[in-house]
């Protein structure tokens, strides 16, 4: 191998110091160019950082008025519901007890009929006593019973 050759040094170090002096001498002319790049990039990027910045503050500030209109805006529309559910409450309270009054009429309509009819019922039902008293009394004893007379006795088996 040439490089463990060392009669083939002094070549080999004399194109050493050549390639590295070439390329110091090529980078140490692009070097203000590419300086130049990179200071122009960093003020451009200093000046979208400043119109970056320059935007967000507008838009909080937009945000902010936004928020405050919208807080707004909800507490409107809450007391609206607010007044609409208290009125439909006040008028469904009216209407049930209208309502009530109504079925309460017709629930005591309904008892004293119900009264009526126990009243005819228990009359009807002394009628019918007195006449099976009677009818007994004839089969068993061979009595005439009136339906009057039935009719006490069976008054008095009842109180």
């Amino acid at each position: 191998m040439p490089q463990f050759d060392f009669s083939q040094a002094l070549p080999q170090i004399i194109w050493l110091v050549l390639v590295f002096g070439i390329l110091y001498l090529a980078v140490r002319g692009l070097y203000p160019r590419v300086e130049k790049v990179v200071e122009n990039r960093k003020a451009r990027i200093a000046a979208d950082l400043r119109e970056a910045e320059a935007a967000r503050d507008s838009a909080e500030a937009a945000t902010s008025g936004g928020t405050t209109a919208l807080a707004q805006a909800r507490a409107h529309a809450l007391g609206v519901t607010g007044k609409a559910r208290d009125e439909a409450n006040a008028a469904t309270q009216r209407r049930l007890a209208e309502i009530d009054a109504g079925l309460e009429a017709k629930a005591e309509a309904a008892a004293a009929s119900l009264v009526r009819q126990r009243d005819t019922a228990v009359a009807e039902l002394d009628a019918v006593a007195a006449e099976a008293a009677a009818d007994l009394v004839k089969r068993v004893a061979g009595l005439d019973v009136s339906n009057d007379e039935a009719a006490e006795a069976v008054k008095k088996a009842a109180a």
